[in-house]
């Protein structure tokens, strides 16, 4: 069980959040593999590159209105950040770690964040000024 305050968890994400604006950083080959599967999905147009994908990501990190929400796993803290691009709801998840664990537009946001049980932090803005 997570015991850290929620300004913990603020501090972890805000960290995480400037670790991933700084460099996006996928676990060992992860990231071919998370485009494709993107790709796949329709999420990203056929012949998208790592670059268009991480640069979404980066996007989502730097968009003061993105909404970010603690998503505890075992005893591992991960962070979502939620953002509009170009009218569609996508979610970027990081770990405490600053590394990319995946990147998606989920059907219903909403229902997501409910049925993860993700505890809402703040906006990036109040967050990262």
């Amino acid at each position: 069980m997570n015991t850290n305050s929620v300004q913990e968890l603020q501090s972890l994400a805000v960290a995480a959040i400037r670790m991933v604006r700084h460099h996006v950083r996928w676990k060992p080959d992860k990231d071919v593999e998370h485009l494709d599967k993107r790709i796949r999905r329709g999420h990203l147009p056929p012949g998208a590159g790592l670059d268009q994908y991480n640069q979404l990501i980066q996007k989502i990190l730097t968009d003061p209105e993105s909404n970010i929400y603690h998503y505890p796993f075992g005893q591992a803290d991960y962070f979502s950040i939620t953002s509009a691009i170009e009218g569609q709801p996508w979610l970027v998840l990081i770990s405490a770690k600053g590394f990319m664990e995946t990147a998606f537009p989920p059907d219903d946001m909403q229902d997501y964040i409910v049925q993860s049980k993700y505890v809402f932090l703040g906006k990036l803005k109040e967050l990262i000024p």
